[in-house]
């Protein structure tokens, strides 16, 4: 708990095994996708996991009242791994998908450049 937090990017994964089992769909993630969706905040994304980019589209409107500037199937993300601060966790997203029972589902907002998920609130 009192370790620095900047040790997640020393942890090793092998990207080349993950997308292999992802095409296999061996991670059991179906037909479930990340969505990113730029805020009217500079810099700020929101993550989602959807099945189509119309429910993403729609939660992100029912929670924040906003309207997003631009959605991206972020899919190659998913292999990456995120520190949750809810959860005060850290995860690869194709493992943390798995843990999700109903979609669409909020992951949280993150800075450019970072793999911080903070949960907001409108």
């Amino acid at each position: 708990m009192e370790e620095d937090s900047e040790l997640l990017d020393a942890i090793d994964y092998d990207d080349e095994a993950i997308s292999k089992m992802v095409a296999r769909n061996q991670l059991s993630i179906g037909k479930i996708k990340l969505y990113v969706i730029e805020t009217r905040e500079p810099e700020l994304f929101a993550f989602y996991y959807s099945a189509n980019v119309l429910e993403a589209h729609a939660l992100h409107q029912d929670m924040f009242r906003e309207k997003p500037k631009r959605m991206t199937n972020a899919s190659h993300l998913m292999p990456k791994l995120f520190h949750f601060d809810e959860l005060d966790a850290a995860n690869i997203l194709y493992f943390h998908r798995n843990k999700v029972v109903a979609y669409p589902n909020y992951l949280g907002h993150a800075r450019a450049g970072e793999r911080v998920l903070a949960r907001m609130r409108a």
